[in-house]
């Protein structure tokens, strides 16, 4: 690779990062279903014909992003929990995962959890995002589920109900704190702990 080629990949990617970071911010402004590629364009200061040449189309550019973004967030996560974990000693790990893993009152997990059911709603009317979410929501209970047979062997768990299920009943649990989200009294940690360290110590450690 000569020294211009290296200068221009670098150029694209920091073009095609603040695309990235422009239509996020769309996002969170319009949602998914009203975000314009213009106005996408003006936040990234690029073109709009630019964006097509990148990501094809509107569609391709919200499947990219958004599916992208919520594969990024949740396995920026697992990396999180398994490097915690793995440096724990083992009569600390039940506790370690138990802190780890996303509770109603995570601040920081608002947003990621309501572009998670943003990104599915709107799958159902673009058939780029739906695609992509597919493959990216398959990775995300792959790597959960890898997780948790890592941690159930270290602890020598015998539950009978597959890692699969647990993974998905997780991930269930995440995004259904948008549910608690529109409450005037919403779900609180003090009121889900036990119900997780329940299923924690029965079904993963």
């Amino acid at each position: 690779m000569t020294q211009q080629t290296a200068k221009d990949s670098v150029q694209v990617t920091e073009t095609k990062q603040r695309i990235w970071s422009s239509t996020l911010q769309e996002v969170r402004r319009s949602g998914v279903l009203g975000l314009r590629v213009a106005d996408v364009a003006q936040g990234a200061g690029v073109s709009v014909p630019l964006i097509y040449r990148y990501f094809g189309n509107r569609d391709g550019l919200i499947a990219t992003v958004v599916a992208g973004e919520v594969a990024r967030t949740y396995m920026e996560e697992m990396v999180r929990m398994e490097a915690i974990g793995s440096n724990a000693a083992d009569d600390e790990l039940f506790e370690v995962i138990l802190r780890l893993i996303p509770k109603p009152d995570d601040p920081w997990r608002y947003e990621r959890r309501w572009l998670r059911l943003e990104a599915k709603a709107a799958a159902r009317s673009i058939p780029a995002l739906r695609t992509s979410l597919n493959e990216v929501l398959s990775e995300i209970e792959d790597a959960t589920t890898s997780l948790i047979e890592r941690v159930r062997a270290r602890c020598g768990n015998k539950s009978t109900v597959p890692s699969r299920t647990i993974a998905w009943m997780l991930n269930s649990f995440y995004d259904g704190f948008t549910n608690s989200d529109l409450k005037r009294e919403p779900l609180s940690d003090e009121h889900y702990m036990p119900l997780l360290r329940a299923v924690l110590k029965e079904h993963m450690c």
